[in-house]
């Protein structure tokens, strides 16, 4: 049953990855405006329908896409390499650098994610560039905290010690191995990031701090759909089973992924 669900949700995540890569290929007109279409419901001709300023709404669900994963995609690259740097350096080195890595950890986590992101952002301003950098600031945390937990767990280890003891660079150390030892845990943590960044792109685009018209957002369109729910429900019907489908089998795939590896969290 799982190989099933495994199928499923990969297939679903190729095909918003196709999506998106098509976003950036082809020349859509997500932004043309038709006003004899404005709020026309799904139909043979366009399968979403149309919104507010008769915009057709696949090719936004699709530019959307490519929006959204792209954002997700450098967000967690970021926060993979950031997290990962600073757990393993604070945890190999100990001492004073262990304990401000953990007092910065705890000070990120003292505040909701989300929240954080949304007084970033406001602060920076709206943007795509000013999106990746409040998410980035926000998703470092947990990389950093697992990347510590396995590297204390792993650090006197006998080959570990012993390429020490023979005079071993310590980032040579690091590469060879530590990281090929932490890997397997981050890459799950990674999957499980993708999916909370696009929610709270999705969400900081639906405030208004995120990507901002006539770019397409799944967030942006949710947020344009709510004010036509009685007469066009599906303009937020779309982009809503969009979020749900493509966050629901990244979270599949990665609970998937976490039993195949049999990842246990470090006592």
């Amino acid at each position: 049953f799982m190989k099933i669900i495994f199928n499923i949700s990969f297939f679903v995540i190729i095909f918003w990855f196709i999506c998106g890569i098509l976003g950036l290929i082809l020349p859509f007109q997500s932004d043309l405006i038709l006003l004899d279409k404005i709020l026309l419901g799904p139909n043979w001709e366009q399968w979403c329908g149309y919104d507010h300023l008769g915009r057709p709404i696949c090719e936004r669900l699709i530019m959307g896409a490519k929006t959204s994963l792209s954002v997700a995609i450098i967000v967690v690259l970021i926060s993979f390499i950031v997290g990962t740097f600073f757990g393993v350096i604070g945890a190999w080195f100990g001492g004073i650098c262990d304990k401000f890595l953990v007092i910065m950890i705890d000070i990120f986590i003292a505040f909701p994610g989300i929240l954080l992101a949304i007084v970033l952002a406001g602060l920076l301003g709206p943007g795509l560039v000013n999106t990746v950098i409040a998410l980035s600031v926000v998703s470092w945390v947990g990389f950093s905290r697992l990347a510590r937990i396995q590297t204390l767990s792993i650090k006197n280890r006998d080959h570990i010690m012993a390429a020490h003891a023979l005079g071993t660079l310590d980032y040579l150390i690091a590469l060879k191995h530590i990281l090929p030892l932490i890997i397997a845990p981050l890459i799950i943590e990674a999957t499980f990031s993708v999916a909370s960044v696009i929610i709270a792109e999705a969400g900081l685009s639906f405030l208004g701090l995120g990507i901002q018209p006539p770019a397409a957002s799944w967030g942006s369109m949710i947020r344009d759909g709510t004010q036509y729910m009685l007469v066009a429900p599906h303009m937020v019907l779309g982009p809503g089973f969009a979020i749900l489908s493509l966050v629901l089998c990244i979270n599949l795939l990665g609970d998937y992924l976490r039993d195949k590896m049999d990842i246990r969290d470090s006592k």
